[in-house]
């Protein structure tokens, strides 16, 4: 485990040397008020493939207020690391095709806030690898800000092989511009092993995620919803992961990712009834955009050859990943029924 002993930065949302970045955090138009819409996105290996269709995917997303983005495995554009135990501070190995998909946001009106480092299931972190990942949360800024006053950033210290965590969650605050509504992100991507193994650390992560969120009740806040890539197997795992008093917006197990020869219902939306019922919008309920059919009639302008997202035998997984990702995004969106009741 690789110790550390700075203090974490509760939220990165300097953005990474913004001022080097022409329209990243463009003037905040005026407020939109209405129903707050939200995705959750785990594109593979975001920044490890020159074959991404940047632009499709933002497309796949552009109405949407709030995109979470797991799998990004490179920092986009040129920064620094929190200090080293010995106070020397290490750069950032930015990544042009990270970079890429973050301009083809910021061309769809999304600004951007992500965590200050890495995080992954080795010792060792600040690798530009698929090793390891960075949070993103891109928002509209005439629909949301983030909250630095509420409880945000890493959930732990240690970012590296930690004994909780796969890799440590991230937590997002928002703030809907009108000042109506605020809530916690907690953006995941747990264990992926299927094996009984794989299903007893997905649930101690989650139960981990559990008691954080527990650990903030005396802070002005209860709207925490966890939020991603749980690689979750089917409902039975569900039921028996999903912590007391939480639920699940995908409660029937609809299939989340991509990969027609086996269907899984990986990302979910996990909270607190108790707390957060008034602020679903449950008419809306838990979407998928199926991302094989979507990109479809994109392939005769971004790719050669057959459309890899073909039926089966003719789905090609490791193609179409590389190109789009393993998950198609999931949506749902949080409503301001009158004063936040926190």
């Amino acid at each position: 485990m690789r110790c550390r002993r700075f203090q974490s930065v509760i939220l990165a949302t300097v953005l990474l040397a913004w001022a080097a970045v022409p329209g990243a955090a463009a003037d905040n138009p005026a407020c939109a008020p209405g129903p707050l819409k939200l995705a959750s996105f785990n594109i593979q290996f975001l920044g490890s493939s020159a074959k991404r269709d940047n632009d499709g995917l933002a497309d796949l997303v552009k109405d949407q207020d709030i995109v979470l983005v797991q799998e990004l495995v490179a920092p986009p554009f040129a920064g620094s690391f929190p200090p080293n135990p010995d106070g020397t501070v290490d750069p950032y190995r930015p990544d042009p095709q990270a970079a890429a998909f973050f301009e083809a946001m910021r061309r769809r009106g999304f600004s951007w806030t992500m965590s200050e480092e890495d995080t992954g299931t080795g010792d060792q972190i600040h690798v530009n690898s698929n090793a390891t990942e960075w949070w993103v949360a891109f928002y509209k800024p005439q629909a949301a800000l983030p909250a630095t006053d509420l409880p945000g950033g890493f959930l732990a210290v240690d970012r590296s092989n930690h004994p909780d965590y796969e890799r440590v969650p991230f937590a997002f605050p928002f703030r809907s511009c009108s000042g109506a509504l605020d809530f916690v992100l907690v953006s995941v991507h747990l264990e992926p092993d299927a094996n009984p193994a794989g299903r007893e650390r997905r649930r101690h992560e989650i139960a981990s995620i559990a008691k954080w969120i527990a650990s903030q009740a005396g802070k002005p806040e209860r709207d925490y919803l966890i939020v991603g890539d749980t690689n979750i197997q089917d409902c039975g795992e569900l039921a028996e992961a999903t912590p007391p008093g939480y639920r699940s917006l995908n409660s029937t197990c609809v299939p989340t990712n991509t990969n027609v020869n086996g269907p899984k219902p990986y990302d979910h939306v996990l909270y607190r009834p108790a707390a957060t019922d008034r602020e679903i919008d449950q008419s809306f309920g838990f979407k998928v955009v199926g991302l094989v059919e979507a990109m479809r009639g994109r392939w005769s302008e971004v790719g050669t050859g057959p459309y890899p997202g073909g039926p089966q035998p003719e789905y090609d997984h490791n193609a179409f990943r590389q190109v789009y990702s393993d998950h198609s995004p999931v949506l749902f969106q949080m409503v301001i029924t009158g004063a936040d009741d926190d």
